[in-house]
């Protein structure tokens, strides 16, 4: 059995819980340590049961809660190299910090989990696939555009966290300035819901069939307006999948495979 459930997903903080029988990992720590430990609760799990957590980039909405995570309940944590370096000052304690290579397997437990290389403006940022029990956990937010090396990537996902950042018109009409929303239309920036959709689609015909669309930005995006923009092109194409849209402050259903 494997458990997933998003804790948290937004630009003010994502963290996201996967669990077989044996191995439970968070995916980031992007707020306080305590709201963690409360998401936890709510679900059922003790913060001494967590065995790791995985690192995708070291911008603050993936790390925030790993200093106080780490130095009061010693949990390993794994990231590259690259992004050690850039969030040294965070002092996560020497016992704590593994380091994984970016497309290499590594394993914690009973998950063997693939780290693959995404378009953003950060290092060096992955994102995870975790495999376990004849099963594939995929979680890929903070992406600029879809390569076609990451679609591959998406393909046969038991359930894919995906970004639906921001929807193209309200970004373009609200009050960000210019710069930022140049940057988050990037193709080191974010994704956006039209963009998300066109990848659904093709995926939803390629044994995707649990996918939540993740880190919707507050100002520039709605849950209403991205899951309706990724389900008509879904329907369009006579596509199927089980939608869902993660919550950004509470914790979602568990989805258990």
């Amino acid at each position: 059995m494997i458990n997933f459930c998003n804790l948290y997903s937004g630009s003010s903080g994502n963290c996201t819980y996967v669990a077989s029988e044996e191995t439970r990992i968070l995916v980031d720590a992007g707020v306080s340590c305590n709201k963690i430990i409360k998401a936890l609760d709510e679900i059922g799990v003790d913060i001494d049961e967590i065995d790791a957590i995985i690192i995708s980039h070291e911008h603050i909405d993936h790390t925030r809660g790993l200093t106080t995570l780490c130095k009061k309940h010693h949990i390993p944590v794994y990231a590259n190299r690259r992004t050690w370096n850039m969030i040294e000052s965070l002092n996560v304690p020497d016992t704590c910090r593994l380091v994984f290579s970016t497309s290499q397997e590594f394993e914690i437990g009973d998950f063997t989990i693939y780290p693959f290389p995404i378009p953003h403006d950060a290092v060096e940022p992955c994102g995870f696939s975790l495999y376990s029990e004849g099963k594939k956990i995929t979680i890929t937010t903070d992406i600029g555009h879809i390569t076609e090396g990451t679609l591959h990537q998406l393909e046969c996902s038991d359930i894919l966290l995906l970004e639906a950042n921001y929807d193209t018109e309200t970004l373009k009409c609200g009050p960000y300035p210019y710069q930022l929303k140049k940057r988050i239309m990037s193709d080191s920036g974010h994704l956006s819901n039209e963009e998300a959709s066109k990848a659904i689609s093709y995926l939803s015909k390629n044994n995707c069939q649990n996918i939540v669309l993740g880190h919707l930005s507050k100002e520039n995006n709605f849950p209403e307006l991205a899951y309706q923009t990724v389900m008509n092109e879904i329907t369009q194409n006579g596509n199927i999948c089980n939608l869902s849209v993660a919550s950004r402050d509470f914790v979602d259903p568990m989805i258990t495979l």
